[in-house]
């Protein structure tokens, strides 16, 4: 037998970008999967990405060009704080598939968020590739657990088994924002009829 389950093969949403790809750090781009443009809505179609990376591609590659930085700006050195053991990749893994995968409800969310917070205690010195790449998985996850528990309705991609239809009331972003002292919070933003953000 062959073992067959539901993955991840698309993101929507990611880093929270301007149609020209600016990120809320000066100099940092965002395009494709990576970015949250808010063009595919709250779900993609097929072969829409392709387009998408193609298109805001290009706006970037032109903005970059019209502002280019000087060359011998300093640049910061990478510290850290925060960094997971690559042991806990598999359990982080397994507790998304389980609590936020294709069907999710508030119950499996909690219970994901508390898993995640567990291994949150799995530090590590040691800065390899695994590690950033570990830690990375684990702030993506608990900002996406986070989004999904507080979005009370199903919407797009995002299917909540206790809450299986659309409702109006939810026509909004959820933004989350990790702080320099290691807290989340979450802004939600209202989202005109022509889907485009009130501020």
């Amino acid at each position: 037998m062959i073992p067959v389950s539901p993955a991840s093969h698309y993101a929507s949403g990611g880093v929270r970008t301007d149609l020209n790809g600016h990120s809320s750090v000066a100099g940092l781009y965002a395009v494709g999967e990576t970015a949250c443009t808010g063009a595919h809505g709250a779900n993609r179609l097929a072969s829409n990405s392709l387009l998408e990376g193609l298109v805001f591609g290009a706006r970037i590659a032109e903005d970059i060009a019209a502002n280019q930085l000087p060359q011998e700006q300093p640049v910061a050195q990478d510290s850290y704080d925060f960094l997971l053991s690559p042991s806990i990749r598999g359990e982080l893994q397994r507790a998304m598939s389980k609590g936020a995968g294709v069907v999710r409800s508030e119950a499996s969310l909690k219970e994901t968020l508390k898993t995640l917070e567990r291994l949150k205690g799995a530090a590590t010195i040691y800065a390899s590739v695994d590690a950033w790449e570990t830690t990375n998985l684990y702030l993506l996850a608990t900002a996406i657990a986070r989004s999904a528990l507080e979005r009370c309705e199903s919407r797009g991609s995002h299917y909540r088994q206790d809450y299986p239809e659309s409702a109006n009331a939810w026509l909004k972003r959820i933004t989350q924002k990790l702080a320099s002292d290691g807290t989340w919070s979450s802004t939600i933003m209202e989202v005109n009829s022509d889907l485009t953000i009130v501020k």
